[in-house]
Protein backbone atom coordinates (compact mmCIF):
# COMPACT_ATOMS: atom_id res chain seq x y z
CA UNK A 1 0.00 0.00 0.00
CA UNK A 2 2.58 2.10 0.87
CA UNK A 3 4.74 1.41 -2.77
CA UNK A 4 1.69 1.71 -4.61
CA UNK A 5 0.92 5.43 -2.45
CA UNK A 6 4.25 6.48 -3.15
CA UNK A 7 4.23 5.76 -7.02
CA UNK A 8 0.99 7.60 -6.96
CA UNK A 9 1.96 10.21 -5.80
CA UNK A 10 4.61 10.57 -7.76
CA UNK A 11 2.92 9.58 -11.01
CA UNK A 12 4.97 6.54 -11.17
CA UNK A 13 3.44 2.96 -12.19
CA UNK A 14 1.97 0.90 -9.15
CA UNK A 15 2.60 -2.79 -8.46
CA UNK A 16 -0.05 -5.06 -10.51
CA UNK A 17 1.09 -8.31 -9.25
CA UNK A 18 2.47 -9.82 -6.01
CA UNK A 19 3.64 -13.20 -6.00
CA UNK A 20 3.34 -14.72 -1.94
CA UNK A 21 3.60 -18.07 -0.81
CA UNK A 22 0.54 -19.63 -0.17
CA UNK A 23 -0.84 -23.38 0.59
CA UNK A 24 -2.92 -25.11 2.54
CA UNK A 25 -0.18 -24.98 5.41
CA UNK A 26 1.36 -21.78 4.88
CA UNK A 27 -1.82 -19.85 4.77
CA UNK A 28 -0.50 -16.36 6.44
CA UNK A 29 -1.07 -14.31 3.15
CA UNK A 30 -5.06 -14.38 4.10
CA UNK A 31 -4.71 -12.05 6.99
CA UNK A 32 -3.56 -8.78 5.18
CA UNK A 33 -1.86 -9.93 1.40
CA UNK A 34 -4.92 -11.50 0.02
CA UNK A 35 -7.51 -8.89 1.35
CA UNK A 36 -5.71 -5.74 0.24
CA UNK A 37 -5.01 -7.21 -3.21
CA UNK A 38 -8.46 -8.11 -3.67
CA UNK A 39 -9.26 -4.67 -2.45
CA UNK A 40 -6.58 -2.54 -4.85
CA UNK A 41 -7.05 -5.13 -7.90
CA UNK A 42 -3.46 -5.98 -7.67
CA UNK A 43 -3.09 -9.77 -9.16
CA UNK A 44 -1.84 -12.61 -6.93
CA UNK A 45 0.11 -15.32 -8.43
CA UNK A 46 1.37 -17.26 -5.22
CA UNK A 47 4.46 -19.66 -5.23
CA UNK A 48 4.61 -23.32 -3.31
CA UNK A 49 0.70 -24.23 -4.10
CA UNK A 50 2.22 -28.27 -2.85
CA UNK A 51 3.69 -26.59 0.40
CA UNK A 52 7.01 -28.01 -1.42
CA UNK A 53 5.81 -31.46 -1.92
CA UNK A 54 4.22 -31.76 1.55
CA UNK A 55 0.77 -31.76 0.09
CA UNK A 56 1.48 -34.57 -2.57
CA UNK A 57 0.56 -37.20 -0.97
CA UNK A 58 4.22 -38.81 -0.36
CA UNK A 59 4.76 -36.85 3.22
CA UNK A 60 3.06 -37.70 6.64
CA UNK A 61 3.01 -38.33 10.68
CA UNK A 62 5.27 -41.49 10.17
CA UNK A 63 6.07 -41.65 6.00
CA UNK A 64 8.83 -39.32 4.29
CA UNK A 65 10.39 -40.32 0.66
CA UNK A 66 14.30 -40.86 1.25
CA UNK A 67 14.49 -37.87 -1.83
CA UNK A 68 13.11 -34.75 -2.24
CA UNK A 69 13.48 -30.97 -0.75
CA UNK A 70 11.68 -31.47 2.43
CA UNK A 71 14.12 -33.94 3.47
CA UNK A 72 17.49 -32.58 1.60
CA UNK A 73 16.97 -28.63 1.64
CA UNK A 74 17.71 -27.30 5.44
CA UNK A 75 15.34 -24.24 4.10
CA UNK A 76 12.68 -26.65 3.55
CA UNK A 77 13.11 -28.92 6.46
CA UNK A 78 12.76 -25.73 8.95
CA UNK A 79 9.92 -24.21 6.35
CA UNK A 80 7.61 -27.18 6.70
CA UNK A 81 9.19 -28.73 9.53
CA UNK A 82 6.38 -28.33 11.74
CA UNK A 83 4.90 -31.52 12.89
CA UNK A 84 1.04 -30.07 12.49
CA UNK A 85 1.96 -29.59 9.09
CA UNK A 86 2.54 -33.29 8.52
CA UNK A 87 -0.58 -34.01 10.37
CA UNK A 88 -2.51 -31.56 7.89
CA UNK A 89 -0.56 -33.06 4.92
CA UNK A 90 -2.05 -36.65 6.13
CA UNK A 91 -5.84 -35.42 6.46
CA UNK A 92 -5.73 -33.66 3.39
CA UNK A 93 -4.39 -37.18 1.41
CA UNK A 94 -6.97 -38.62 3.38
CA UNK A 95 -9.51 -35.89 1.77
CA UNK A 96 -8.05 -36.17 -1.76
CA UNK A 97 -8.95 -40.00 -1.98
CA UNK A 98 -11.97 -40.34 -0.23
CA UNK A 99 -13.19 -37.87 -3.39
CA UNK A 100 -10.56 -40.07 -5.84
CA UNK A 101 -8.63 -36.65 -6.61
CA UNK A 102 -4.82 -36.38 -6.78
CA UNK A 103 -3.56 -34.29 -3.86
CA UNK A 104 -1.15 -32.65 -5.82
CA UNK A 105 -4.39 -31.68 -8.07
CA UNK A 106 -7.08 -30.54 -4.93
CA UNK A 107 -4.01 -28.71 -3.27
CA UNK A 108 -3.57 -26.33 -6.73
CA UNK A 109 -7.40 -26.06 -6.76
CA UNK A 110 -7.88 -24.99 -2.98
CA UNK A 111 -5.23 -22.07 -3.99
CA UNK A 112 -7.12 -21.39 -7.39
CA UNK A 113 -10.51 -21.39 -5.97
CA UNK A 114 -9.67 -18.09 -3.38
CA UNK A 115 -11.08 -15.23 -5.04
CA UNK A 116 -8.23 -12.88 -4.57
CA UNK A 117 -5.57 -15.40 -6.45
CA UNK A 118 -4.85 -14.77 -10.30
CA UNK A 119 -2.91 -17.93 -10.74
CA UNK A 120 -0.73 -19.96 -8.59
CA UNK A 121 2.52 -20.95 -10.28
CA UNK A 122 3.26 -25.01 -10.34
CA UNK A 123 6.87 -26.80 -10.64
CA UNK A 124 7.21 -29.84 -11.69
CA UNK A 125 10.39 -31.59 -12.53
CA UNK A 126 9.29 -34.23 -14.36
CA UNK A 127 5.94 -34.80 -16.73
CA UNK A 128 3.66 -36.69 -14.07
CA UNK A 129 4.54 -33.77 -11.54
CA UNK A 130 3.20 -31.44 -14.24
CA UNK A 131 0.09 -33.77 -15.28
CA UNK A 132 -0.73 -33.83 -11.11
CA UNK A 133 -0.59 -30.24 -10.91
CA UNK A 134 -2.46 -29.47 -13.96
CA UNK A 135 -5.40 -31.78 -13.09
CA UNK A 136 -6.28 -28.93 -10.67
CA UNK A 137 -8.11 -27.79 -13.83
CA UNK A 138 -10.63 -30.27 -13.76
CA UNK A 139 -11.45 -30.52 -10.19
CA UNK A 140 -15.03 -29.29 -9.14
CA UNK A 141 -14.03 -26.66 -6.14
CA UNK A 142 -17.56 -26.03 -4.66
CA UNK A 143 -17.36 -23.55 -1.78
CA UNK A 144 -18.37 -26.80 0.29
CA UNK A 145 -15.28 -28.46 -0.58
CA UNK A 146 -13.28 -25.24 -0.54
CA UNK A 147 -14.64 -25.06 3.54
CA UNK A 148 -13.64 -28.89 4.06
CA UNK A 149 -10.48 -28.46 2.98
CA UNK A 150 -9.86 -24.96 4.39
CA UNK A 151 -10.48 -26.58 8.16
CA UNK A 152 -7.55 -29.15 7.75
CA UNK A 153 -5.41 -26.31 8.49
CA UNK A 154 -6.12 -23.49 11.43
CA UNK A 155 -7.26 -20.38 9.80
CA UNK A 156 -4.16 -17.74 10.67
CA UNK A 157 -5.11 -15.08 13.73
CA UNK A 158 -6.02 -11.42 12.30
CA UNK A 159 -3.61 -8.97 12.34
CA UNK A 160 -3.55 -7.88 16.22
CA UNK A 161 -4.74 -4.58 15.03
CA UNK A 162 -7.71 -6.73 13.86
CA UNK A 163 -9.03 -8.44 16.48
CA UNK A 164 -12.10 -6.83 16.54
CA UNK A 165 -13.09 -7.73 12.73
CA UNK A 166 -13.01 -11.01 13.62
CA UNK A 167 -15.50 -10.71 16.35
CA UNK A 168 -18.00 -8.97 14.26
Amino acid sequence: MKANGIAKQEGLARIECLQPMYNLVKRQAEVEILPMAAHEEIGVIPYSPLGGGLLTGKYGTARKPERGRLVENENYIKRYGVAAYYQTAVDFAAHAKERGLQPAALAVAWVMAHPAITAPIIGARNLDQLEASLAALDVDMTPECYDEISALSPTPPPAHDRLEERAS
